[in-house]
């Protein structure tokens, strides 16, 4: 009984062998087609005791023509204390993918202050993948000496694609006073810096600016003294693609008056003093750093009196122009100095091969035409058909 059977399913026509051969066909196929798509973010930050921190990262993976995945992660922080000094830090990554691709995407940043007058803001931005991006800021602020002191310090940044932006800022200023019945005095200091660095899609910026000052009188009825300082800088660093920027400070200034009670005499002494530097690498990044120093002192004793004053004011700026793009082979231009751009020269574009530019096709044109007025000449003419072309 099953002989017939089987033999009428060998036997009977090829559409039913090729359904059922078809069958298995069909289940290969669509786990041919299968994706698979994961993604994962996370975000978190801490503040109190005059700082803050802030972290967020992400990833997405695809695995197939129809995969799809996003994640997004974000954080911030704040702190304060009584007398008005902030740090703030943020972060936020994204990472975005369609098909068969990875990202990821981190952040971290910090900032906080002190209570000797400094401030302090970091940020770290890293990125891979075509879908990945990350922001990040950090700042700091405080104020000190009764407000005669203020310090801030700040990085803000950005990364996407294979990238990364890394910035660092620091700032601190103090003013000290000092008076009694003969003399006044007074020291004003301001220094800082900030770093930034990037590779590929980061972008980074950061900043300082310190200022302090301070002033200070005698407090005796024989004679008088008094002396005054002040120290500020101000600092700038940018960086983008692959490149570095940096900028630094330190501004001193003193002062300060006496009178003799006994030798009946009176003197003034300052000075100001100060050094900056900027310095950048790569197409696109610029520094800059300025600072500012003055002090000034005065007594007088009798009939007797002196003063003395002094200022300094340094200034440095560097830049770098954004990359341009280079033409194909030439004979003029070149390569630019260190840190510059190149020059794009002149010279003749190679042609595929078999190609012709416009002059080859006038000239191709012009040699189409006479032809045509010869071989017309040539069918009318009593000289046998010939026909004199001219030489190129």
């Amino acid at each position: 009984m099953n002989k017939p059977f089987k033999w009428m399913l060998v036997a009977s026509t090829s559409a039913l062998a090729v359904m059922l051969s078809a069958a298995p066909m069909a289940w290969h196929s669509t786990a041919a087609f299968a994706a698979s798509a994961n993604a994962q973010a996370e975000g978190h930050s801490t503040a109190g005791g005059g700082g803050t921190s802030s972290a967020s990262d992400s990833t997405a993976s695809g695995d197939g023509a129809g995969a799809s995945a996003s994640a997004d992660g974000s954080a911030s922080g704040h702190s304060e204390d009584a007398g008005g000094n902030t740090a703030d830090s943020s972060a936020s990554t994204h990472a975005g993918v369609t098909g068969n691709d990875v990202a990821t995407a981190s952040s971290a940043t910090d900032a906080h202050f002190d209570s000797a007058g400094g401030v302090t803001a970091n940020a770290l931005l890293t990125t891979t993948g075509i879908g990945g991006s990350a922001a990040g800021a950090a700042s700091a602020a405080t104020t000190s000496d009764g407000g005669n002191t203020t310090a801030a310090a700040g990085v803000s940044g950005t990364s996407a694609g294979d990238g990364s932006a890394t910035g660092h800022a620091f700032g601190r200023g103090t003013t000290t006073t000092t008076s009694d019945a003969t003399s006044a005095g007074s020291d004003s200091v301001a220094e800082g810096d900030t770093e930034v660095a990037t590779t590929g899609g980061g972008a980074m910026t950061g900043t300082v600016a310190v200022d302090t000052a301070g002033a200070g009188a005698s407090t005796g009825t024989d004679g008088a003294a008094a002396a005054s300082s002040s120290a500020s800088i101000d600092l700038s660093a940018i960086s983008a693609g692959d490149g570095s920027a940096s900028s630094l400070g330190q501004m001193n200034s003193s002062a300060a008056g006496t009178v003799d009670t006994v030798a009946r005499t009176a003197s003034a002494g300052v000075f100001a003093t100060g050094d900056v530097s900027a310095d950048n690498e790569g197409a696109g990044t610029s520094a800059s750093a300025s600072g500012l120093a003055n002090a000034a002192a005065e007594a007088g004793i009798d009939d007797n009196t002196a003063a003395a004053s002094a200022a300094v004011n340094p200034a440095v700026a560097v830049s770098t122009p954004p990359a341009t793009g280079t033409p194909g082979p030439s004979t003029g231009g070149g390569t630019g100095g260190a840190g510059g751009s190149g020059s794009s020269g002149s010279g003749a574009a190679t042609l595929p091969a078999g190609a012709r530019d416009s002059a080859d096709a006038d000239a191709t044109a012009t040699e189409l035409a006479v032809a045509q007025q010869c071989s017309n000449e040539a069918a009318t003419s009593d000289d046998g058909g010939i026909c004199l072309m001219p030489s190129p």
